[in-house]
C-alpha cells in the first residue's frame, strides 16, 4: 500500500516531535512539519499531502483561519484536516468543523484513538475521491459518445463533397481537405478516450482544462 504523508502543523516544535514520533511508532505514516501558516502552505504546495493534523492554538494566527485559506484550495475530501486542542471549550471546535475540519482530536492524545481515526479519514478520502472519478468518467464518455455522433454524421456528408466540380479554385479544396481530415482524426481520437480510464489534461487559459488529445 502507498505510504500516506501527514502534515503536522503546531507552533511548538516538542508538540510536533510528539506527533511525529506517534504517528510514526503507531501507525507507520510519514510525516511532514510546519510550524506557523507559512509553512504549512508553503509544504501543501511543495508536496502531497494526504491529510494534515493542526493545532488549533497557534500564536499569530489561529489554526482555525489557517484552515479557511487551505480550504480554498483543497476540500474536505482532497485533504482531510483533523484539528488538535487541548482546550475544553468545544465553540472552537464546532467553528472548526463548521470551517471545513473533518474532525479533531484532544490533548493528551492518545495515539491509538488519533491513529483509528486518521486511518478512517485517509480510506473515506480515498473512496470519495475514487467515486468522483468514476462519475467523472462515466459523465465523459457519455459526452464524448453523443458528440461523437453528432460530428460524425455531417463530417462525413463534407468530405464525400470534396471531389463536387463545384468545387473548382484547388487551393480551396486542399484546404478544405485538409481541415476536414483533420477534424476527422480529432474525432478519432477523442473516441478512444472512452476506453481509456486515465484521461490526461492540460492547461487551456488560466484556470481552465482541456483534454489532452
Amino acid at each position: 500500500m502507498e505510504s500516506k504523508n501527514i502534515l503536522v502543523v503546531d507552533d511548538s516544535e516538542f508538540d510536533r516531535n510528539l506527533l511525529v514520533n506517534g504517528l510514526s511508532r503507531k501507525g507507520g505514516y510519514k510525516t511532514l512539519q510546519a510550524g506557523n501558516e507559512e509553512q504549512c502552505l508553503e509544504v501543501l504546495k511543495k508536496n502531497k499531502i494526504n491529510l494534515m493534523l493542526m493545532d488549533i492554538m497557534m500564536p499569530g494566527t489561529l489554526g482555525s483561519e489557517v484552515l479557511v485559506k487551505v480550504r480554498k484550495s483543497y476540500n474536505s475530501l482532497e485533504l482531510p484536516i483533523i484539528m488538535v486542542t487541548a482546550k475544553g471549550d468545544t465553540s472552537d471546535i464546532v467553528e472548526c468543523l463548521q470551517k471545513g475540519a473533518n474532525d479533531y482530536i484532544m490533548k493528551p492524545i492518545n495515539f491509538e484513538v488519533a491513529v483509528s481515526r486518521i486511518s478512517t479519514h485517509l480510506k473515506i478520502s480515498e473512496l470519495s475521491l475514487e467515486m468522483a472519478k468514476l462519475n467523472k468518467l462515466e459523465a465523459l464518455n457519455a459526452m464524448i459518445t453523443t458528440y461523437n455522433h453528432e460530428i460524425n454524421n455531417p463530417l462525413t456528408i463534407a468530405i464525400s463533397c470534396l471531389n463536387d466540380p463545384l468545387i473548382k479554385d484547388e487551393n480551396i479544396g486542399k484546404k478544405l481537405h485538409t481541415a476536414l481530415w483533420r477534424i476527422a482524426d480529432i474525432v478519432k481520437k477523442i473516441s478512444l478516450i472512452t476506453y481509456d480510464s486515465d484521461v490526461e489534461m492540460e492547461t487551456y487559459a488560466q484556470d481552465t482544462k482541456m483534454i489532452k488529445l
